[in-house]
């Protein structure tokens, strides 16, 4: 077994069912030993596993997320206004975007027993997260991804505890913001699916519906905020005006405009990072029902 049997299973979308029989069978602390120590690792009370056990749910929440049942159609409505289903069809690294953020979901709590530490008679864990991407490293690219792939897994391991660092001081300032946008490199959708399914994971079957609910006006809040702060900022624009005039014969004016911030919203959004990518983006939404009335 080897990265691409590991990334076949991350790209299922009943991937957390599918790491459970491959753990079963001593496949998957084969291939990432760092995760055997999380066995039977006990957690505080306010979670409802070990934290290998936890690892496994935070995927099982991914599956959900990205899927098509009742918390998918949910998610995806809170979140209406980004292209959620294009956003899954990407690619980093040369491997599917679903299969990475799992990946994080999975590796984002490694490094809890190597720092767990009792502090005024509780467990706690500090710096888990920055632990977990060092720890990491060089596991992600035995398992063969390449660096831009295993910088995101890395990013998700490092900063998934970051929201609620964001919001503490509420509101969070703009500041702020734009520099959470900045160390996740634009991919702040990703780190907030982890942070749901981690969130998700906590509770188990404590989690309810209205926690789930709550918890995705929170990612919409999050996604919000960062496509606010961060509006005016960031790389120079794949396509102009001109360029959608000349390539797709658009007049100027509103429907211009709107396809223009529709295609800067995505490559901002790190869904798009090339100009072919972003003219096939403009033809896309101009096919979408409603758009152009």
């Amino acid at each position: 077994m080897g990265r691409e049997t590991l990334l076949d299973v991350l790209t299922d979308d009943r991937a957390g069912e599918r790491l459970r029989a491959l753990d079963a069978g001593g496949g998957l602390t084969a291939l990432v030993p760092e995760l055997e120590a999380a066995r039977g690792f006990a957690q505080p009370e306010l979670h409802a596993y070990d934290v290998l056990g936890h690892s496994f749910a935070a995927v099982d929440a991914v599956d959900a997320v990205f899927g098509g049942g009742q918390a998918g159609r949910e998610f995806r409505e809170a979140v209406g206004w980004v292209d959620f289903d294009r956003w899954l069809e990407r690619e980093v690294g040369g491997v599917p975007l679903p299969a990475l953020v799992r990946l994080g979901a999975l590796l984002h709590d490694v490094a809890k027993p190597a720092t767990a530490t009792f502090e005024d008679g509780r467990l706690r864990f500090p710096r888990h997260g920055p632990a977990g991407a060092e720890l990491m490293a060089p596991r992600l690219a035995a398992l063969g991804l390449e660096a831009e792939a295993a910088a995101l897994v890395g990013r998700l391991i490092r900063y998934h505890l970051r929201p609620a660092e964001l919001v503490r001081n509420w509101p969070a300032t703009d500041r702020a913001v734009r520099r959470f946008v900045r160390d996740l490199d634009g991919e702040v959708l990703a780190l907030m699916v982890v942070n749901l399914a981690d969130g998700w994971a906590t509770q188990g079957p404590r989690y309810t519906r209205e926690h789930f609910r709550r918890h995705c006006a929170f990612v919409n809040y999050v996604l919000a905020r960062a496509w606010g702060a961060t509006e005016g900022e960031g790389p120079e624009p794949l396509v102009t005006g001109d360029d959608l005039i000349a390539e797709l014969g658009l007049s100027g004016g509103r429907l211009l405009g709107a396809v223009l911030t529709s295609v800067r919203h995505a490559q901002l959004e790190g869904q798009i990072r090339t100009r072919d990518e972003a003219l096939a983006l403009a033809r896309d939404v101009l096919t979408r029902p409603g758009f152009a009335e």
